[in-house]
Formats: C-alpha cells, sequence, structure tokens
C-alpha cells in the first residue's frame, strides 16, 4: 500500500520529459507528415476551387446648396446610409434583377449565396460587393452584373442618392479557396499534437519500472544488484556504499 501511495507521488523530471519526447519524435514526425499529406491531397484534389471577384460602390448623396456645412451634412449622411444601402441590396428584389441581367443563368436563391455587400472597418462612403464563384470569368461576370443592376435598385427606393462605381471586378488569377498551404500546416500540427499527447499518455499509463531511481524512490531502498536485458536497454547497476557497508556489519553480527 505504501509503495502504491509513492508511486503515485513519483514526480517525472523535466530530464525523463526530454527522454519520453525524444523516445515518441518519430511517431509525432510521421503523425505530422500522415495528417499533413492527407490535408494536401484533399485540399488539392478533392474540394472545388471558388474564385473571388469584387466591385466597390460609392453612396453620394444631394443637398441643396453650396457650402461647406452642406458638404459636411452630405458626407455624414451618406456615411449612415451605406448600411441601409448594403440592406436594401441583399433582397430578392435586387438578386431577381440580378438574375435577369444575368440571362437566367442563375436563379436568384443561387445569386444570394453567391454575392454578399460588405461595409468598410472605418466610417466611409464605399462599401464593396464581393462574388465567389467556381470559375474566375464568372466572378467577374456576377460582379459587373452587380456594378449594372445595384445602382438602378437603390434609385428605384431612395430619392437624390445615388450609387456609383468607385473600382470595377477583375477576373481573379488565383482561387480564393481551399487555402491548401494553409489546410497542410494546420493538419500537420494537428497530428504532430494527436501523436504528442498520445505519447505522454501511454507513459503516463505505464507502471512498469524502467530506471534504477525508480526503485529507490518507491520502496526507499538500495539497489544491490540488476539484471540486463540483453533484447533492449541494460540497466545500469548501481550500487551505494551504504549498502555494502550495511551488509557487511550483518555478517559480522
Amino acid at each position: 500500500m505504501e509503495n502504491a501511495e509513492n508511486r503515485e507521488s513519483y514526480e517525472i523530471s523535466f530530464k525523463d520529459l526530454f527522454q519520453i519526447f525524444k523516445q515518441g519524435l518519430w511517431l509525432m514526425v510521421i503523425a505530422g507528415v500522415l495528417f499533413g499529406s492527407i490535408a494536401f491531397v484533399y485540399s488539392k484534389f478533392f474540394i472545388t476551387k471558388t474564385y473571388t471577384a469584387s466591385v466597390k460602390l460609392y453612396v453620394e448623396t444631394t443637398i441643396k446648396g453650396e457650402s461647406s456645412y452642406n458638404d459636411l451634412s452630405s458626407y455624414n449622411l451618406a456615411t449612415s446610409l451605406v448600411n441601409d444601402y448594403i440592406e436594401m441590396l441583399e433582397t430578392n428584389k435586387f438578386y431577381e434583377k440580378l438574375s435577369r441581367n444575368l440571362d437566367d443563368k442563375y436563379t436568384a436563391g443561387q445569386l444570394s449565396q453567391m454575392v454578399r455587400f460588405k461595409g468598410s472597418d472605418k466610417e466611409t462612403q464605399v462599401f464593396s460587393s464581393i462574388v465567389t464563384a467556381s470559375s474566375p470569368t464568372e466572378s467577374k461576370l456576377i460582379a459587373d452584373a452587380v456594378a449594372d443592376v445595384a445602382p438602378g435598385v437603390i434609385s428605384d427606393i431612395k430619392d437624390n442618392n445615388e450609387l456609383k462605381i468607385v473600382d470595377s471586378a477583375t477576373i481573379p488569377t488565383y482561387p480564393s479557396s481551399p487555402n491548401v498551404t494553409r489546410n497542410t500546416i494546420l493538419a500537420a500540427a494537428v497530428g504532430f499534437l494527436i501523436a504528442l499527447v498520445f505519447v505522454f499518455a501511454k507513459e503516463a499509463l505505464d507502471n512498469k519500472i524502467k530506471y534504477n531511481p525508480d526503485m529507490t524512490e518507491i520502496n526507499n531502498m538500495p539497489i544491490l544488484s540488476a539484471i540486463p536485458d540483453f533484447a533492449g536497454q541494460r540497466i545500469i547497476i548501481d550500487e551505494t556504499d551504504e549498502s555494502e557497508s550495511e551488509a557487511e556489519d550483518g555478517k559480522e553480527d
């Protein structure tokens, strides 16, 4: 009972931790490479690539009169209307008109999943329309259609306000998703971490005595002899002078 309690209270030193890490390093490397390779192949060949094109839109308001006060009022009004414009464009009315502009190639529901609007983090009159499609030419085609349809939808709803194009869409040169490099690195890190946890968990659940210090600390008794393990690592014999002197005293008695 006392030996079990001593075993439970036994603390692993940093040297022991390093030894465990060193012994399991090969498993961690293999797991990292395996997980990373699987993620690379899956991301590269099995996930559908998507391409993103965007167009920037500018909210312009008109306040009668020419003065710096009116200019400032127009600016403040325009910045406050950005979120309203986004809400007006994220409607079935807009997506139905966008669908007709594209000759009904996509339904309004499909376009609502492909097109999104995003305001700036700063206070500005500009917001963006971001289009995601399965090909670079399609993403630009839809973005151009958004630029054609959006101003008309806004003018039908709001009088004396205009929506102008700041930056037209361009054909994307590379896919926006999936990010093969990021997925590979993350999967390799996860594989390495899983192997690391496995190695230390295996060591923590192993009750076998592997080192001579374990015997001395658990039983509080010196080691007189040890049998070498020729199949694995040889156990170092550690005889203390104190044990020898105690043995000699026992013989004299």
